[in-house]
């Protein structure tokens, strides 16, 4: 598999979030980078990577474990 250096426009339109976020993200090191001739640049195996942790990071059963608050009645 060849890995491709995605910029950070491509990078956010894959993941459907804003370019700002993804700075973030880079800048927080959840997501890898490179550096190239003055560019920030993320490889595909990297991006690949990060998405397959998403999976892992969000806990199982989530949802399940939120409690059901019933609304309260009015009189």
């Amino acid at each position: 598999m060849e890995t491709t250096l995605l910029k950070v426009p491509e990078v956010a339109l894959r993941l459907s979030i804003s370019s700002a976020k993804v700075y973030e993200l880079l800048a927080d090191g959840e997501l890898r980078s490179v550096r190239l001739a003055g560019s920030r640049r993320v490889r595909s195996v990297d991006l690949d990577d990060f998405i397959a942790g998403l999976d892992e990071s969000w806990p199982k059963g989530a949802y399940a474990r939120r409690p059901i608050v019933a609304a309260p009645r009015r009189s």
